[in-house]
Protein backbone atom coordinates (compact mmCIF):
# COMPACT_ATOMS: atom_id res chain seq x y z
CA UNK A 1 0.00 0.00 0.00
CA UNK A 2 1.41 3.31 -1.20
CA UNK A 3 2.54 5.65 2.02
CA UNK A 4 0.63 8.85 1.87
CA UNK A 5 0.58 10.66 5.64
CA UNK A 6 3.44 10.87 8.05
CA UNK A 7 2.53 11.99 11.50
CA UNK A 8 5.48 12.91 13.90
CA UNK A 9 6.36 13.25 17.51
CA UNK A 10 7.12 15.95 18.91
CA UNK A 11 9.42 16.51 21.83
CA UNK A 12 13.00 15.00 21.25
CA UNK A 13 11.97 13.98 17.80
CA UNK A 14 11.49 17.41 16.13
CA UNK A 15 12.33 19.44 19.04
CA UNK A 16 14.76 19.28 22.08
CA UNK A 17 13.02 20.28 25.41
CA UNK A 18 15.64 18.95 27.85
CA UNK A 19 17.97 21.75 28.14
CA UNK A 20 20.47 20.32 30.49
CA UNK A 21 18.99 17.92 32.15
CA UNK A 22 19.31 14.27 31.43
CA UNK A 23 16.75 12.76 32.94
CA UNK A 24 12.81 12.94 33.31
CA UNK A 25 11.67 14.58 35.39
CA UNK A 26 14.93 16.87 36.25
CA UNK A 27 14.03 18.81 33.10
CA UNK A 28 11.02 19.52 34.51
CA UNK A 29 12.78 21.86 36.89
CA UNK A 30 13.01 25.07 35.06
CA UNK A 31 9.61 24.76 34.90
CA UNK A 32 8.34 24.71 38.32
CA UNK A 33 11.62 27.16 39.45
CA UNK A 34 9.51 29.93 37.14
CA UNK A 35 5.79 28.78 38.47
CA UNK A 36 7.28 28.98 42.32
CA UNK A 37 8.41 32.60 41.48
CA UNK A 38 5.01 33.72 40.28
CA UNK A 39 3.31 32.58 43.37
CA UNK A 40 5.64 33.56 45.56
CA UNK A 41 5.57 37.06 43.77
CA UNK A 42 1.59 37.03 44.38
CA UNK A 43 2.40 36.12 48.04
CA UNK A 44 1.51 32.77 48.24
CA UNK A 45 2.87 31.62 50.98
CA UNK A 46 5.29 28.41 50.05
CA UNK A 47 7.34 26.12 51.35
CA UNK A 48 11.02 26.00 50.19
CA UNK A 49 11.66 25.31 46.68
CA UNK A 50 13.44 21.96 47.34
CA UNK A 51 10.32 20.74 48.60
CA UNK A 52 7.88 22.28 46.09
CA UNK A 53 10.14 20.73 43.47
CA UNK A 54 10.41 17.42 45.02
CA UNK A 55 6.80 17.31 45.85
CA UNK A 56 6.35 17.69 41.99
CA UNK A 57 8.95 15.23 41.32
CA UNK A 58 7.22 12.91 43.45
CA UNK A 59 3.19 13.64 42.11
CA UNK A 60 4.26 13.43 38.09
CA UNK A 61 5.44 10.29 37.43
CA UNK A 62 2.33 8.26 39.00
CA UNK A 63 0.02 11.59 37.13
CA UNK A 64 1.65 10.77 34.09
CA UNK A 65 1.27 7.35 33.98
CA UNK A 66 -2.18 7.83 34.70
CA UNK A 67 -2.71 10.07 31.68
CA UNK A 68 -0.67 7.61 29.07
CA UNK A 69 -3.27 4.79 30.53
CA UNK A 70 -6.18 6.74 29.65
CA UNK A 71 -7.38 6.95 33.68
CA UNK A 72 -7.22 10.11 33.93
CA UNK A 73 -6.06 13.44 31.79
CA UNK A 74 -3.25 15.22 32.87
CA UNK A 75 -2.87 19.12 32.30
CA UNK A 76 -0.21 21.98 34.04
CA UNK A 77 -2.17 23.80 36.06
CA UNK A 78 -3.98 20.65 37.26
CA UNK A 79 -0.24 19.48 38.22
CA UNK A 80 0.26 22.83 40.19
CA UNK A 81 -3.05 22.62 42.37
CA UNK A 82 -2.43 19.32 42.84
CA UNK A 83 1.73 20.25 44.39
CA UNK A 84 0.13 23.05 46.41
CA UNK A 85 -2.28 21.23 47.82
CA UNK A 86 0.32 18.52 48.62
CA UNK A 87 2.80 20.47 50.21
CA UNK A 88 1.21 23.28 51.69
CA UNK A 89 -2.64 23.06 51.56
CA UNK A 90 -3.17 25.37 48.93
CA UNK A 91 -2.68 28.72 51.00
CA UNK A 92 -4.97 30.71 49.62
CA UNK A 93 -3.42 30.58 46.30
CA UNK A 94 -5.64 32.16 43.79
CA UNK A 95 -6.85 29.79 40.88
CA UNK A 96 -5.75 32.67 38.40
CA UNK A 97 -2.84 33.26 40.06
CA UNK A 98 -2.04 28.98 39.27
CA UNK A 99 -3.20 29.37 35.59
CA UNK A 100 -0.54 32.24 35.15
CA UNK A 101 1.72 29.97 37.20
CA UNK A 102 1.48 27.33 34.40
CA UNK A 103 1.78 29.97 32.20
CA UNK A 104 5.44 30.96 33.54
CA UNK A 105 6.48 27.07 33.44
CA UNK A 106 5.30 26.56 29.89
CA UNK A 107 7.44 29.75 29.31
CA UNK A 108 10.63 28.33 31.49
CA UNK A 109 10.66 25.25 29.53
CA UNK A 110 9.78 26.21 26.10
CA UNK A 111 12.49 28.94 26.38
CA UNK A 112 15.57 26.17 26.31
CA UNK A 113 14.09 24.63 23.38
CA UNK A 114 15.79 24.00 20.10
CA UNK A 115 14.79 22.14 17.17
CA UNK A 116 16.64 18.60 16.17
CA UNK A 117 19.44 18.83 13.26
CA UNK A 118 17.10 18.59 10.16
CA UNK A 119 13.73 19.11 11.30
CA UNK A 120 13.07 22.10 9.07
CA UNK A 121 14.90 20.37 6.39
CA UNK A 122 13.42 16.79 6.94
CA UNK A 123 9.43 18.15 6.93
CA UNK A 124 10.20 20.46 3.93
CA UNK A 125 12.04 17.46 2.14
CA UNK A 126 8.69 15.06 3.21
CA UNK A 127 5.76 17.84 2.01
CA UNK A 128 7.14 18.50 -1.10
CA UNK A 129 7.03 15.24 -1.78
CA UNK A 130 3.53 15.43 -1.79
CA UNK A 131 2.71 13.35 1.61
CA UNK A 132 0.09 14.75 4.24
CA UNK A 133 2.08 15.94 7.58
CA UNK A 134 0.07 15.49 11.10
CA UNK A 135 1.80 15.86 14.45
CA UNK A 136 1.04 14.01 17.49
CA UNK A 137 2.70 14.81 21.19
CA UNK A 138 2.09 13.93 24.49
CA UNK A 139 2.29 16.97 26.82
CA UNK A 140 0.71 18.15 29.58
CA UNK A 141 1.08 21.63 28.07
CA UNK A 142 -1.65 24.05 25.84
CA UNK A 143 -1.07 23.21 22.75
CA UNK A 144 -0.87 26.60 21.75
CA UNK A 145 2.67 26.61 23.49
CA UNK A 146 3.92 24.39 20.94
CA UNK A 147 2.27 25.84 18.34
CA UNK A 148 4.03 28.95 19.44
CA UNK A 149 7.49 26.80 19.38
CA UNK A 150 7.09 25.24 16.09
CA UNK A 151 6.39 29.01 14.95
CA UNK A 152 9.40 30.00 16.12
CA UNK A 153 11.51 27.19 15.23
CA UNK A 154 9.97 27.88 11.52
CA UNK A 155 8.13 24.05 11.45
CA UNK A 156 4.42 24.94 11.63
CA UNK A 157 3.38 25.63 8.18
CA UNK A 158 4.52 21.89 7.05
CA UNK A 159 1.44 20.36 9.13
CA UNK A 160 -2.01 19.30 7.67
CA UNK A 161 -3.34 18.71 11.20
CA UNK A 162 -1.93 18.90 14.80
CA UNK A 163 -3.00 16.75 17.91
CA UNK A 164 -1.83 17.92 21.45
CA UNK A 165 -2.84 15.35 24.15
CA UNK A 166 -3.64 17.24 27.03
CA UNK A 167 -6.28 19.62 25.09
CA UNK A 168 -8.16 16.41 24.05
CA UNK A 169 -7.16 13.84 26.90
CA UNK A 170 -6.23 11.26 24.02
CA UNK A 171 -2.62 9.76 25.30
CA UNK A 172 0.11 7.61 23.28
CA UNK A 173 0.17 4.76 23.42
CA UNK A 174 -3.52 4.51 23.05
CA UNK A 175 -5.05 3.77 19.81
CA UNK A 176 -7.50 7.21 19.64
CA UNK A 177 -5.00 10.00 18.99
CA UNK A 178 -3.47 7.87 16.26
CA UNK A 179 -6.48 7.15 14.86
CA UNK A 180 -8.32 10.79 15.30
CA UNK A 181 -5.13 12.32 13.48
CA UNK A 182 -5.49 10.21 10.81
CA UNK A 183 -8.98 10.29 10.07
CA UNK A 184 -8.49 14.44 10.17
CA UNK A 185 -5.64 13.71 7.96
CA UNK A 186 -8.18 11.74 5.26
CA UNK A 187 -6.16 8.45 4.69
CA UNK A 188 -6.05 4.85 6.28
CA UNK A 189 -3.80 3.30 9.05
CA UNK A 190 -2.33 1.09 6.07
CA UNK A 191 -1.05 4.08 4.44
CA UNK A 192 0.02 6.19 7.68
CA UNK A 193 3.24 5.74 9.67
CA UNK A 194 4.61 7.50 12.85
CA UNK A 195 7.88 8.63 13.75
CA UNK A 196 8.77 9.09 16.74
CA UNK A 197 11.82 8.57 19.83
CA UNK A 198 9.50 6.50 22.42
CA UNK A 199 9.63 2.84 22.03
CA UNK A 200 7.44 2.63 24.61
CA UNK A 201 4.89 5.31 23.86
CA UNK A 202 5.29 5.92 20.05
CA UNK A 203 6.03 2.57 18.72
CA UNK A 204 3.83 0.90 20.55
CA UNK A 205 1.12 3.49 20.41
CA UNK A 206 1.52 3.20 16.34
CA UNK A 207 1.49 -0.36 16.45
CA UNK A 208 -1.60 -0.41 18.16
CA UNK A 209 -3.50 1.81 16.09
CA UNK A 210 -2.53 -0.30 13.15
CA UNK A 211 0.05 2.39 11.91
CA UNK A 212 4.02 1.37 10.50
CA UNK A 213 6.04 3.13 13.04
CA UNK A 214 9.65 4.26 12.40
CA UNK A 215 12.15 4.89 15.70
CA UNK A 216 14.63 7.90 16.01
CA UNK A 217 16.80 6.69 17.94
CA UNK A 218 17.44 8.43 21.41
CA UNK A 219 20.04 7.66 24.12
CA UNK A 220 17.18 8.65 26.82
CA UNK A 221 14.75 5.55 26.12
CA UNK A 222 16.12 1.68 25.32
CA UNK A 223 14.88 -0.45 23.33
CA UNK A 224 13.37 -3.78 24.50
CA UNK A 225 13.51 -6.79 22.28
CA UNK A 226 9.71 -7.27 22.26
CA UNK A 227 9.59 -3.40 21.00
CA UNK A 228 10.08 -3.88 17.15
CA UNK A 229 9.85 -0.51 14.87
CA UNK A 230 9.64 -0.77 11.46
CA UNK A 231 12.96 0.52 10.82
CA UNK A 232 15.44 2.46 13.22
CA UNK A 233 16.87 5.99 12.09
CA UNK A 234 19.46 7.77 13.99
CA UNK A 235 18.73 11.45 12.34
CA UNK A 236 15.84 12.90 10.83
CA UNK A 237 17.58 13.70 7.51
CA UNK A 238 17.90 9.77 7.32
CA UNK A 239 14.28 9.52 7.18
CA UNK A 240 13.16 10.59 3.31
CA UNK A 241 15.58 7.44 2.02
CA UNK A 242 13.69 5.21 4.27
CA UNK A 243 10.63 6.28 3.28
CA UNK A 244 11.44 6.48 0.01
CA UNK A 245 12.28 2.83 -0.14
CA UNK A 246 8.67 1.74 1.52
CA UNK A 247 7.05 3.61 -1.67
Amino acid sequence: MTLTTIIFDLGGTLVEYAGPYGVWPDLETPGLQAAYAHLQNQGARLPEFAQFRDTGFALLPARWQGAVEGKRNLRLAELLHEILHACCGVNGVAPDWVTAAAAHYENAICAQAHPLDGAQETLAALKAQGYKLGLLSNTMFTGQAHVNDLRRFGLDGYFDALLFSADVNMWKPQAAPYLQLVEELGGGVETAVFIGDSPEHDIIGAHNAGLRAVLVRSSRFPLADHIQPDAIVHSLPELPAVLAGWT
